[in-house]
């Protein structure tokens, strides 16, 4: 694990779970930027979920104290909970994570077969967000007081939806749904239900969303438009709109995040392949690297995965100057 440091700025790796191949992932990230969540390789699993505190890894047990295959997709503000899946009992489940208790399975959409993983949840982790499997299929899913709720999916097109991200207050959910064109990002609330958000201008119908504001006014992920697959940000004023990508390569760009002023953060294809970005309104799409400076001397930052709210701070993953895949943690002044 090594540290650069200019002035404000600071791009630290997150480490790595002993034994096993050096890999590590940073996935999710509490409001103050103190506690990440993730996944690495380890002596037990090629993917164990870690929570990273004060530069320290820790293991996510389960059940009984187990080590068991794990991935944190998401964190409440304060870093106590987290949420995901595991794999146990020969399946794939939606489990919560607390310090000291370890993950706990949270349960599945009645009917189907067993399968379901947490995505996304609210501030206070009283709400998550996510997919299982029903009687109709995969399923957009949301747990509330320990219960799995169904969520339906867009009219059109064989069934299949999934729900990605929450609202600070869990009462505005994104996910994708299918309709007869194809996947399409749609916004979800309780007196609205489930509204389609369309997609870019150009190329095949299709949007994914992979992240929300706090405030649930803005949705951020990838559609397709005429230049190829493309970053969108989407608001109810302006509707979806594209982001561009790097200069250089091949067009690809995805939004993964977004604070609440703003910055939007994600991967894009720059002269040096796939880069981690940052976005605001002011200054457009830029390479992360490029704002770190000396900080990021010899790393690869490939993508950015979260951004806290008040858009200081960033977690991502990308290769370490040894050549190894590593999640990383960047500090903005």
């Amino acid at each position: 694990m090594m540290t650069f440091l200019l002035a404000a700025v600071s791009l630290q790796g997150v480490g790595d779970l002993p034994g096993g191949a050096y890999r590590s992932e940073a996935l999710s990230i509490s409001d103050d930027g103190k506690v990440i969540a993730g996944r690495s390789a380890s002596q037990h699993s090629e993917e164990e979920g870690f929570l990273w505190v004060a530069g320290v890894l820790k293991p996510m047990l389960g059940p009984g104290g187990a080590h068991v295959a794990g991935e944190p997709r998401a964190i409440d503000a304060s870093g106590k909970v987290a949420a995901g899946k595991i794999s146990w009992n020969g399946a794939l489940e939606a489990a919560r994570f607390v310090p000291g208790k370890g993950w706990t399975t949270v349960g599945d959409l009645d009917g189907g077969d067993t399968g379901s993983q947490v995505l996304g949840m609210s501030a206070d982790g009283t709400v998550l967000v996510g997919w299982g499997t029903s009687g109709s299929g995969l399923e957009a899913a949301r747990w509330v007081g320990g219960k799995a709720l169904a969520m339906g999916d867009l009219p059109g097109g064989p069934f299949h939806s999934a729900a990605a991200a929450a609202s600070a207050d869990g009462k505005t959910i994104a996910g994708t749904g299918t309709t007869d064109r194809g996947a399409e990002a749609f916004v979800w609330t309780e007196a609205g239900g489930l509204v389609p958000l369309g997609d870019l201008e150009g190329g095949d119908r299709a949007s994914e969303p992979f992240g929300i504001s706090p405030d649930g006014a803005v949705v951020v992920g990838k559609s397709t438009s005429s230049r190829g697959v493309e970053a969108f940000r989407w608001t109810k004023a302006e509707g979806m709109k594209p982001l561009g990508d790097l200069d250089g390569g091949e067009f690809m760009s995805m939004a993964f995040d977004v604070s609440s002023n703003g910055i939007v953060v994600g991967t894009a294809t720059g002269a040096d392949g796939s880069e981690a970005f940052v976005w605001d309104a002011k200054n457009g799409m830029r390479a992360l690297k490029a704002l770190l400076g000396p900080a990021a001397k010899a790393w690869q930052l490939t993508e950015a995965t979260a951004i806290t709210p008040d858009g200081r701070t960033v977690i991502g993953n990308g290769t370490n100057p040894d050549g190894k895949p590593e999640g990383w943690v960047a500090r903005l002044p």
